[in-house]
């Protein structure tokens, strides 16, 4: 009888001209292939073109200026490269800091050059160390760095970075955290698409119909008794997902993090109500 293959790990970093996927552009990606032992196995670095001219602002942070790029391929040549690197989408974890940013950037990048990557999903690791350490002073990957004893030269740098992220995630056990419990993202290449959080589609639909929904939430003043809200969006903040939505008791606008969410029903547009929550 043939073994299972063993767990395979890609961590990955990108740098970018600044903060904005519509707008700013990759400049550098930079990723580590590694086992469950933290046995390195492959490694990809590569400088990107950003066809525009870098910020002062990003350059200041990680050190990339317009003459190290003036060389260096477009996204044409080095995202194709990238994804081959990655290999089989169904049996290779794929690890980030900050994930909804980078899954971000690296589907709009495939979007701008019409290059299909489906199946792509990107684990976060900052959900990851925010659950495993809450108690640290914040989850950058620099302080998480210090704190895990990890290698501290070349940070903002993609394949640094990329080996401080393998760190994390090995010192943290990431693999021993169950699938629906860990916060990962898809990559999608729709133009303005925003990341949603895999296992909320069905609330993204809901955003989408402009539907009401009933959840019951581990949180706030009125604690688990079900409440009705109308979503309007996700949205990510220090490595936390939230629904934004109206909450009709309130009758304003707030921010439930998901992961207090701890069931909830998306109810028919007719008035025909069903008394049970689905999830």
């Amino acid at each position: 009888m043939d073994s299972a293959p063993p767990l395979e790990f890609v961590a990955f970093d990108l740098e970018t001209t600044g903060l904005v996927s519509e707008t700013d552009r990759i400049v550098e990606i930079g990723a580590v292939r590694f086992d469950l032992t933290g046995r390195v196995l492959d490694q990809f670095s590569q400088l990107v073109h950003p066809e525009r001219a870098m910020s002062p602002a990003a350059e200041a942070i990680h050190g990339i200026s317009d003459g190290m790029l003036k060389d260096a391929p477009s996204g044409r040549v080095v995202l194709p490269a990238f994804l081959r690197f990655l290999g089989d989408f169904s049996t290779t974890t794929l690890l980030a800091h900050n994930a909804a940013f980078d899954a971000g950037f690296l589907g709009r990048e495939l979007d701008r050059f019409q290059i299909e990557a489906k199946g792509l999903a990107v684990v976060d690791t900052l959900a990851l160390a925010r659950a495993r350490i809450p108690e640290a002073r914040d989850h950058r990957l620099d302080t998480l760095a210090r704190l895990l004893n990890l290698d501290l030269s070349g940070a903002h740098r993609a394949l640094s970075d990329s080996l401080r992220v393998m760190g994390v995630w090995l010192k943290l056990d990431g693999h021993a955290v169950s699938v629906p419990q860990r916060v990962s993202y898809p990559v999608t290449n729709r133009r303005g698409a925003q990341p949603i959080p895999l296992g909320w589609e069905e609330l993204a639909r809901a955003i989408e119909h402009r539907q009401t929904v009933r959840m019951e939430y581990s949180g706030g003043t009125r604690g688990n008794s079900p409440r009705d809200v109308t979503p309007r969006a996700f949205a990510h903040r220090g490595g936390i997902a939230y629904l934004v939505a109206l909450c009709h008791l309130d009758s304003y606008e707030k921010s439930f993090r998901l992961d207090r969410v701890t069931r909830f029903q998306v109810l028919p547009l007719a008035n025909d109500l069903p008394n049970d929550l689905t999830k």
